[in-house]
């Protein structure tokens, strides 16, 4: 026999119906579907607001405003050593990270005693507190949950406190209390400005007006000291520096002494004086040269005309002595004279031949000088040049001297410059040294207080309405998120919609059949409401899953109908009656056969007793027409179940049943066939091959998905030919809050078509 399994091509119904869009009014519909669980969340939250805020001990908070006041510093600007105070942002924000510091904390807790407040040291008088103050909550919340809702400072300071609590009882108390001192401080930056706004609570608003004060004062003072300890560094920074440098600069003095003694320098003028000694040499020389040169002109001019023609008269008229000049004179009397007599006496006249003698005594005087001059002249020339030739020696040597000394003077200015920087550090250190010495007592904090802390006259905590308006919004969404969880996890747990059925298992959703409550069934049997409430919902439901099934498959007629499902206690039995008694009641000849061997029921149903049955009929002790029983009210004949057999599938596989299917299919219109879940025994497998369709009972929100999968799996591979899925004992009313297609099938509208 060919079999047809009736699925949806997968495609958009499906997808449509795993959408996750978010739906505003489907989630309205889970609210109120939730609307317990919301309600007692948010009672429940609301609450404990109310409790937290009538009896949390109120606290008074006081303020005092500082402001950070930019200052040059008087200290040299070295590195860990003082520097300029700046008001930048970088800044601001270190002084709020001081005020707000561990140690700062635990400074103010032992200047102001609090160990002996029972305030801030919880353990002096522990019964004065609510009892969720009482509870350490950071002890016994995981570090990640405590760093993700607090911070990884409160985090790191919680972790702390548990290792001190461990090692050093004593500590961890003071370590208590100084967290307590922390939680209760605050300090902010007003808007952009130099202003930090210290506030700081407290039980009593006295104590938190002199708590914030002493908090501003003790940070000046602490500035102070800051100050002062940097000046005290400096001082014996810049006492070892300049003692240090004293020590270099007698140093450098010594080696340029040393270096002057060795090279035979003198202090400051270096090597001027050999310089000027050689300048005058070299002046000289070039006037030696000048003067040989002179000499040697005149020796040459001289014995170039004493060489000429003129002879001795010629260089006799050049030179200028002054004993020739007189001879020369001498000479020129005598030739007038000679002349002047030579026209009046012979040549033999005595007295010219007086004047003759005069004139060559004269003449041999004038040569007699000449040669004097010549020889003085040729002794000056060698005089010259030996002078000359002295001084080159000199200045040669000195020159070479004059070399020797220039290179000792490099090194000795190299000397004094190492000399003069030094000194020059040194007087520098020295005097920052004398001016850190005379301000250190002059040190002024960068910061003062605008406004003192004043007792405040109202509490700042708690803020009782604020806090009951946070616990109902904040118990609202937690409800709210308790009720999506819920709603998500149930969702993937059952089936609530045939949209979900067949987006899941690809298989029709035959009908939505509605549970029956004792409210329904007053006066009933659940069996018997199919036939006192023809038009109710419920019969509806089922007439709907007669329809699907007979048009389910137009190309065959069918007349066997196996009902089976996952799990026992799916209203299984009660629809396979239903069905029969509805079919039997519209006039088709109807047979109910109980095919659940192992615990039948439907014989309570039809008031007839199972000591002969269907099991009888299989074995052969009984013919059908035999087994067969009557429905008094509905007219629907049934065969019972029969006393169980040792092996009900043995049953089913045999000839026999194949046999009795095919008679009860030649003799009535509609055969349902009630069978035990597929879960529990292979027997509705075996069934399943064997008949013309299957329908598969899944109950409403119960049944598991995976289990309803897995045993319509089963259903195919034993060859069943499922005609669809019924959901089962659905709730009317919660199926309506929900926003599926079928939400309103027998509710709302469509709900005056029935007469439940």
């Amino acid at each position: 026999m060919a079999r047809q399994i009736t699925r949806f091509a997968g495609g958009a119904e499906p997808e449509a119906v795993a959408s996750d869009e978010l739906d505003p009014r489907a989630l309205l519909r889970a609210l109120w579907r939730r609307k317990l669980l919301l309600a007692a969340v948010v009672a429940l939250g609301t609450g404990f607001g109310v409790a937290y805020a009538m009896t949390t001990t109120p606290l008074y908070r006081a303020e005092t405003l500082i402001r950070i006041q930019p200052s040059e510093a008087k200290i040299i600007d070295l590195p860990g050593i003082g520097g300029t105070f700046e008001a930048d942002a970088p800044t601001i924000e270190s002084e709020i990270e001081l005020l707000e510091s561990q140690a700062f904390a635990g400074r103010m807790v032992d200047e102001l005693n609090l160990m002996e407040d029972p305030e801030f040291n919880a353990r002096l008088d522990p019964e004065h507190r609510p009892f969720w103050q009482k509870i350490d909550w950071m002890t016994y919340v995981p570090a990640p949950v405590v760093a993700f809702l607090y911070g990884d400072a409160q985090a790191d300071a919680a972790a702390e406190l548990a290792v001190a609590e461990r090692v050093d009882p004593a500590g961890a108390a003071r370590l208590r209390t100084v967290q307590a001192f922390q939680a209760n401080l605050s300090v902010e930056q007003v808007s952009r400005s130099y202003v930090l706004q210290v506030r700081f609570s407290a039980e009593d608003p006295r104590k938190a007006a002199r708590v914030a004060n002493a908090v501003s004062e003790t940070y000046l003072v602490s500035q102070l000291e800051g100050k002062y300890a940097s000046a005290q560094k400096a001082t014996e920074w810049l006492a070892a520096r300049v003692a240090e440098m004293r020590d270099k600069v007698v140093a450098a003095d010594k080696r340029i002494v040393d270096f002057q003694n060795a090279r035979g320098l003198t202090s400051g003028s270096r090597v001027d004086p050999l310089q000027q000694q050689l300048a005058q040499i070299n002046t000289q020389l070039t006037g030696a040269q000048a003067a040989r040169a002179e000499a040697e002109a005149r020796f040459n001019q001289v014995q170039g005309l004493m060489r000429s023609s003129g002879g001795v008269g010629a260089a006799a008229n050049v030179l200028t002595s002054p004993l020739l000049l007189q001879l020369r004179t001498d000479e020129s009397e005598l030739s007038r004279q000679f002349s002047e007599l030579q026209n009046v006496y012979g040549e033999r006249h005595p007295q010219m031949i007086n004047l003759k003698a005069q004139i060559r005594n004269v003449r041999g005087k004038m040569i007699g000088e000449v040669e004097r001059i010549v020889q003085d002249l040729s002794n000056e020339v060698e005089v010259a040049r030996a002078r000359e030739r002295e001084l080159a020696r000199q200045a040669f040597g000195l020159q070479g001297q004059a070399q020797g000394q220039e290179v000792a003077s490099v090194e000795l200015r190299d000397l004094e410059r190492e000399a003069t920087s030094a000194r020059s550090l040194y007087e520098s250190f020295l005097a920052r040294l004398r001016e850190v010495t005379e301000t250190q007592n002059l040190q002024q904090a960068d910061a003062t207080i605008l406004s003192a802390a004043t007792a405040p006259v109202d509490p700042s905590w708690p803020n009782k309405k604020l806090i009951v308006i946070l616990a109902f919004g904040g118990s609202l969404v937690l409800g709210g998120i308790l009720v999506f969880i819920v709603e998500r996890w149930t969702s993937g747990f059952g089936f609530r919609s045939a949209e979900e059925v067949q987006g899941a298992l690809s298989l029709r959703a035959l009908a939505l059949v509605p549970d029956l409550s004792r409210r329904d069934t007053r006066g009933m049997t659940v069996e018997e409401y199919i036939l006192q409430k023809p038009v109710s919902a419920f019969a509806e439901a089922v007439q709907r899953i007669r329809t699907s099934i007979f048009l389910s498959d137009r190309e065959r007629t069918t007349r066997t109908v196996l009902v089976t499902s996952s799990v026992p206690v799916e209203g299984k039995s009660l629809l396979s009656a239903s069905l029969a008694r509805q079919s039997a009641k519209s006039g088709l000849r109807t047979l109910l056969i109980d095919a659940d061997l192992r615990r039948p029921r439907l014989h309570d149903v039809v008031r007839c007793a199972n000591t002969k049955g269907l099991a009888d009929v299989l074995y052969g002790d009984l013919t059908l027409a035999e087994a067969v029983r009557v429905d008094e009210k509905s007219g629907c004949r049934f065969v019972p179940a029969g006393i169980a057999p040792v092996s009900p599938p043995d049953l089913f596989r045999s000839d026999a049943m194949r046999r009795l299917l095919d008679e009860v299919r030649r003799d009535y219109d509609l055969v349902i066939i009630d069978s035990p879940p597929v879960g529990a025994v292979s027997d509705s497998l075996i069934l399943a091959g064997q008949v013309d369709r299957t329908v598969y009972v899944v109950r409403w929100e119960e049944t598991p998905r995976k289990m309803a999968m897995a045993g319509i799996r089963q259903v195919e591979d034993a060859g069943g030919d499922l005609a669809g899925v019924i959901l089962s004992r659905v709730n009317i009313k919660r199926h309506a809050q929900y926003g599926y297609a079928d939400s309103g099938t027998y509710a709302g509208t469509y709900g005056k078509y029935y007469q439940n």
